[in-house]
């Protein structure tokens, strides 16, 4: 949600090969997973250099958003759940394609 998130993540730089950035799930949205919720973050917060300098960036992707969010970030790696979903649990191949052809244009 904040610099301050973001920032703090690096104090597991060293001892994680990876850090993934998912967006927080709000307090209202009740029965909240720790991810899958389909939630974007403001991406510019890893853009601004306190983010990890090996990361993988999750939240709220999806095929129509995947390369913008690869562009402000520099992601290397992207992590995709609900985005791809035509019903809640439910992966459709066709998404998952496209996921996969914006994220790998967008380098």
């Amino acid at each position: 949600k904040t610099e301050a998130d973001i920032a703090l993540a690096k104090v597991y730089e060293h001892s994680a090969a990876l850090i993934l950035y998912d967006a927080k799930a709000p307090e209202t949205l009740k029965h909240a997973l720790p991810g899958g919720n389909g939630i974007a973050f403001d991406w510019t917060l890893i853009g601004s250099g306190h983010a990890a300098p090996s990361f993988i960036l999750s939240g709220g992707l999806n095929a129509g958003n995947v390369a913008e969010a690869i562009k402000v970030t520099g992601a290397s790696i992207v992590d995709v759940s609900s985005g791809v979903e035509k019903s809640p649990g439910i992966k459709d191949i066709d998404l998952i394609r496209d996921f996969i052809a914006a994220a790998k244009a967008a380098r």
